[in-house]
């Protein structure tokens, strides 16, 4: 794990979004397409506002794709796919793809399903997959002290599948740890002394996170502010 630690958020997203567009255009170059996975919460919508900064960049050869999502309608404020999409904003949302993870709000098996189909591609080999964490240590919808996250973490080939939250919305749909590190570069983005402070002690009590930290499988590089 590479770690940078700022002393201002506005310096790390400056930074990260650099790293971003020289990872998109690497991968343009490359493959024609860059295939990118967000995370939800609060920390890194701020970041997703400034990728309308990224200019000269053929939008509509991206495709984003979500990490974890909550099992609800996708216009619900809940949603990531809702709060993402409004961060990204209508430049960039019109003109790329952004596959979600919800089709099915009454039958979650039917939805895994659907879901699965429909991001097929980010089973694969992706550009970036962006990171946040918990303060219990939780990343993506991999919560600790919970069966089928112990599914999740172990499972030897790249999947989508159900999980329970411990605070509600409780049904998640997850990517697994091994389509997370199925990419060219996982970033994890966190603020505060807290979330630091789990981090130091996910290197002696396993957690969810402690996967990401010291995984050898993938490159991960560790954003974090106060």
């Amino acid at each position: 794990m590479i770690w940078k630690d700022f002393k201002t958020a506005d310096s790390l997203e400056k930074e990260l979004l650099n790293s971003i567009e020289t990872n998109i255009r690497i991968s343009l170059k490359e493959n024609n397409e860059a295939l990118i996975l967000l995370s939800g919460g609060s920390t890194p919508l701020s970041l997703y506002k400034k990728f309308k900064e990224i200019k000269k960049i053929d939008w509509s050869k991206i495709k984003f794709g979500l990490v974890d999502e909550r099992w609800v309608n996708n216009s619900s404020k809940d949603s990531n796919f809702y709060n993402i999409s409004e961060a990204l904003g209508g430049q960039i949302i019109e003109k790329s793809t952004f596959i979600p993870l919800v089709y099915d709000e009454l039958n979650e098996k039917k939805n895994i399903s659907q879901a699965k189909k429909a991001n097929i591609e980010f089973l694969g080999k992706k550009t970036i997959v962006i990171l946040g964490m918990g303060t219990d240590g939780h990343t993506a919808s991999l919560f600790p002290d919970n069966s089928k996250t112990e599914i999740a973490i172990s499972q030897l080939t790249p999947n989508i599948l159900d999980n329970i939250a411990p605070v509600s919305p409780k049904n998640r749909i997850t990517h697994n740890l091994k389509s997370i590190f199925n990419s060219k570069k996982v970033i994890l983005y966190i603020k505060g002394q807290e979330k630091k402070n789990v981090l130091e002690k996910s290197k002696i009590d396993l957690l969810p996170i402690s996967y990401v930290i010291n995984t050898l499988s993938t490159q991960v590089e560790t954003f974090w502010t106060k």
